[in-house]
């Protein structure tokens, strides 16, 4: 999918697109509304979005896509650099941000391969607006910090071969983690440990207690600090 309101660039991007790709099929929207209307209708595998739109900006659709499809790949342009916009695309994962006038041949070979190594991770949407999405490509952690970047309120279920763990947040805030075996930090760490499995969006079961009072960033980074130096060095 296409998302700009300039109508000369999506012309020669569209052309350039359908010629470098044949076999994909090109999405092409002026405004967020019309973006959301084929989002709701199309599973999109890549997207290149602009920044400044007539009703908002393409960081604010790029929630909703890493929301809806974590799987796809994002190209942000702009006719304008703003530093913060750079920055907060890059922390929601873009895999490039580039300033107009932008060339169609780099466009098309980001997506070409894409394309080409798609089929490494699943993802489903539910009627209801939630997904799922199997751990091969995405982490846990990947995930996780989508949802405190994007404000969320909801519950995180992560099913692995080593147990099942829910993560509450709100307000983009982690206050909660349960598994079998313990709750609160413990019980996020080792959520945050397992290999593989399969991560669901879903509605809190019950009103959880506020068992981590750490911010999300000053949590994540802790963690991350001690499975990093609990994990053995492989062997040259």
């Amino acid at each position: 999918m296409l998302l700009d309101d300039d109508i000369c660039l999506t012309t020669v991007v569209t052309k350039a697109l359908r010629n470098g790709l044949p076999n994909a099929e090109v999405l092409t929207a002026r405004s967020i509304a019309e973006a959301q209307l084929l989002l709701s209708e199309y599973k999109i595998h890549f997207f290149i979005l602009d920044v400044n739109l007539p009703d908002g900006t393409g960081i604010d659709f790029l929630c909703d896509v890493q929301t809806l499809y974590p799987d796809a790949r994002v190209m942000m342009i702009t006719a304008t650099t703003v530093p913060e916009y750079e920055q907060r695309s890059k922390e929601l994962g873009v895999l490039l941000f580039r300033q107009k006038p932008v060339d169609p041949k780099e466009i098309v070979k980001v997506a070409r391969s894409h394309y080409e190594s798609m089929g490494h991770a699943t993802s489903v949407q539910h009627a209801d607006g939630q997904f799922a999405v199997s751990l091969t490509c995405l982490s846990a952690l990947d995930i996780i910090q989508l949802k405190c970047l994007s404000n969320a309120t909801l519950v995180l279920q992560v099913a692995s071969p080593s147990g099942i763990g829910r993560i509450y947040f709100e307000n983009g805030q982690i206050i909660h983690a349960e598994t079998p075996e313990t709750r609160g930090e413990g019980a996020f760490e080792q959520i945050l440990r397992w290999k593989g499995g399969r991560i669901k969006e879903m509605t809190a079961p019950y009103k959880p207690p506020h068992t981590i009072t750490t911010g999300w960033q000053g949590l994540l980074l802790n963690i991350a600090q001690r499975i990093d130096e609990t994990t053995p060095v492989p062997a040259h």
